[in-house]
């Protein structure tokens, strides 16, 4: 099924690739997460082998890789717009079918690299990449200008998603899954967290 895209100028395009992705949205199209350098792979890969000896990883992260990992390795199939708001919002995320709880709605890619202290906090669609219980190991995932379509919903201290760390294939992963049953024509939502916010001004409705 094809991604809609809403555009400032209220066109309606329908995305069936990932050109057609990049030329509209203007941003690099990740199916999955994609590393600055095989250096980079190769760390984090060897700290999720450490976290996974040391039992850091917990057994709810393993169980629920395990139970969406069709979806992670895949493509999701999803009847999803993304929609300009405006010039201060931007894009945000809209279902045109109704999605029930636990849905897998995609994970948040990107390009994983270290983390830069100088200028970390102007960067909106920069999180840091963790392992099992929270551990970081100073690398982020980096969506600025690249990402799918994960990259454009939006924050909510109500959020109808819930953005989670699982560990599949030997890396851990971070995916949003819906945490309620979800109504054809809202928004999709979730909770950007406090670290998110702390140099930031949190939005005063949502």
């Amino acid at each position: 099924m094809p991604l809609k895209v809403i555009t400032p100028d209220k066109r309606t395009l329908e995305i069936h690739s990932p050109l057609d992705f990049e030329n509209t949205l203007r941003i690099h199209y990740f199916k999955e997460l994609q590393f600055e350098n095989e250096k980079i792979r190769k760390i984090i890969k060897r700290k999720c082998e450490k976290a996974l000896v040391k039992e850091w990883i917990t057994p709810r992260q393993k169980w629920l890789g395990q139970y969406y990992a069709k979806e992670i390795r895949g493509k999701v199939a999803l009847d999803l717009s993304i929609a300009w708001i405006d010039d201060k919002i931007g894009y945000g995320v809209w279902t045109n079918a109704n999605i029930p709880a636990r849905t897998f709605i995609g994970e948040y890619t990107g390009l994983v690299h270290k983390r830069k202290f100088w200028g970390r906090w102007k960067n909106l669609y920069c999180f840091d990449y963790t392992i099992g219980q929270r551990k970081s190991i100073s690398m982020v995932i980096d969506c600025q200008n690249s990402g799918n379509h994960t990259r454009f919903i939006n924050h909510s201290f109500c959020p109808n998603l819930d953005l989670i760390s699982v560990y599949c294939d030997g890396l851990i992963h971070a995916i949003l899954i819906s945490n309620k049953s979800i109504v054809a024509g809202q928004q999709l939502l979730y909770d950007y967290g406090l670290d998110y916010w702390q140099k930031r001004k949190p939005p005063q409705d949502t």
